[in-house]
């Protein structure tokens, strides 16, 4: 149960990237041309293909499944080993998430912060702050996890 991170890791678990996930899935479904546009801090034409409009509406609706599945997780299990695993779940998800951004829009914009768009910031930026915190969850950096103790029975 999310009660049972320590409070940082809750707090970013539970709250921020459930609201970065759904933020990514408002932008892909709502503006897909423009979505598929910032994927890479360049000049673009506008123009988007059909067939790159359903690919960012189907990345779109895979972000509301994320945030979906790690709110159902985190907030009905009662496992630790549970959430610990779904967490390095996602941070083996977000080395790749990271190295093909990073790869998208090649190293001297990669070494550019200030050349980032808000796109550039989510996909490398925020996953890169979502990636740390996990590692330093896993590798107990917060504390241990708050254990639930059972209720008492009374008869």
């Amino acid at each position: 149960m999310a009660s049972s991170l320590p409070t940082f890791p809750r707090i970013v678990f539970t709250i921020i990237e459930p609201i970065s996930l759904v933020a990514g899935f408002a932008g892909a479904v709502i503006d897909p041309a423009w979505f598929i546009g910032e994927q890479s801090p360049q000049k673009n034409d506008g123009d988007a293909s059909p067939n790159s409009i359903i690919i960012a509406w189907q990345l779109g609706n895979l972000y509301l499944l994320l945030a979906f599945i790690g709110v159902a997780i985190l907030s009905t299990t009662t496992e630790n080993r549970v959430v610990r695993s779904y967490l390095v779940a996602l941070w083996l998800a977000d080395i790749g998430h990271v190295g093909f951004s990073s790869y998208g829009i090649g190293r001297d914009r990669l070494l550019s912060p200030p050349q980032w768009n808000a796109m550039t910031w989510g996909n490398v930026g925020m996953t890169l702050f979502l990636f740390l915190t996990r590692t330093a969850y896993l590798t107990g950096f917060f504390g241990p996890d708050h254990i639930d103790k059972p209720a008492k029975k009374t008869a």
